[in-house]
């Protein structure tokens, strides 16, 4: 009867990830572009927390822009060469997997140094942060990566999440008692 519990609440818990994960196109209606003000993508970036399971959606003109995996020294001084990945085919859709910071930018000219980058940090559905695991998965050929992030705080979403990682660290306990 234990085993079935446990069977149960670990389904439960995959389908609660899956269910409050927050999809986000970046830059909203500017989408991913070279944007007039360089700090645009950090001020968008800076009302939301990501979190693992969330989804980040690249839109852009294929040819004109890109969208590459960096490091954070590759971040902060817009290196181009030699990134973790690069997607070249819109829309890149990026499923957030690991907790910690990740850093996108594009690789076209000096768009970087115009601000058409992105830094997050992805924190885990208890919303407590953690290293990251490392790296991004295409998810397919030829197009997106797949990372995790979480709700819009103040979203819909973000409020179930909250509830959500309450009733998840409820059920936890209540099977490790078992």
């Amino acid at each position: 009867m234990a085993g079935v519990f446990k069977t149960v609440t670990c389904m439960f818990l995959v389908l609660a990830a899956v269910v409050f994960a927050e999809d986000y196109d970046v830059g909203d209606d500017t989408e991913w572009a070279r944007p007039n003000d360089p700090k645009y993508y950090a001020t968008w970036a800076a009302s939301k927390t990501f979190r693992v399971g969330d989804e980040l959606e690249f839109d852009f003109t294929a040819g004109r822009h890109d969208v590459a995996v960096v490091t954070k020294d590759a971040y902060e001084n817009c290196v181009k060469e030699k990134p973790l990945s690069v997607m070249m085919t819109p829309p890149v859709k990026i499923i957030l997997n690991t907790t910690g910071p990740q850093y996108y930018i594009c690789t076209f000219g000096d768009h970087c140094r115009f601000g058409q980058k992105l830094a997050i940090n992805v924190v885990g559905a208890g919303g407590a942060t953690t290293p990251a695991a490392g790296g991004t998965t295409p998810t397919t050929p030829g197009a997106g990566t797949t990372t995790t992030t979480t709700p819009t705080a103040g979203s819909a979403a973000s409020t179930l999440g909250g509830s959500a990682s309450f009733l998840v660290a409820f059920v936890s306990a209540v099977v490790a008692l078992f």
